[in-house]
């Protein structure tokens, strides 16, 4: 029976395993291509434009006082988001890449129908 535990270990589990890892680890590339890069441009965007509205308030507007200070906390928390989605997108680049997925590209396509069609 020890022969017989063997061998399923090794010819019949292991390689199921493994097959199934490379199909797990296709889905998590296909999520992040599809859905999670596209989050972090939409934020990034974002953050652009709170940094925009903030630069707008700060040196558009003649008046001082609450305006000037509103303009300062955009442009603050503007640069602070920006930051952020960059330190995001490197932390995704590096996880990717010590799983071993590639094709970590913000700039990809943003076809979502491969995520539910196999490649």
């Amino acid at each position: 029976m020890n022969y017989f535990n063997q061998f399923v270990a090794e010819y019949i589990l292991i390689p199921r395993a493994h097959a199934a890892s490379e199909q797990f680890y296709a889905l998590l590339g296909r999520i992040n291509e599809q859905v999670i890069n596209p989050l972090i441009w939409i934020m990034f965007a974002a953050a652009f434009v709170l940094f925009t509205v903030g630069l707008y308030n700060l040196f558009g507007s003649g008046k001082g006082g609450e305006d000037l200070e509103k303009g300062k906390r955009h442009l603050v928390w503007g640069i602070i988001g920006m930051a952020i989605m960059v330190s995001v997108f490197g932390i995704m680049n590096f996880i990717t890449g010590s799983l071993g997925i590639s094709d970590v590209n913000p700039s990809g396509t943003n076809d979502a129908s491969v995520l539910i069609q196999p490649r």
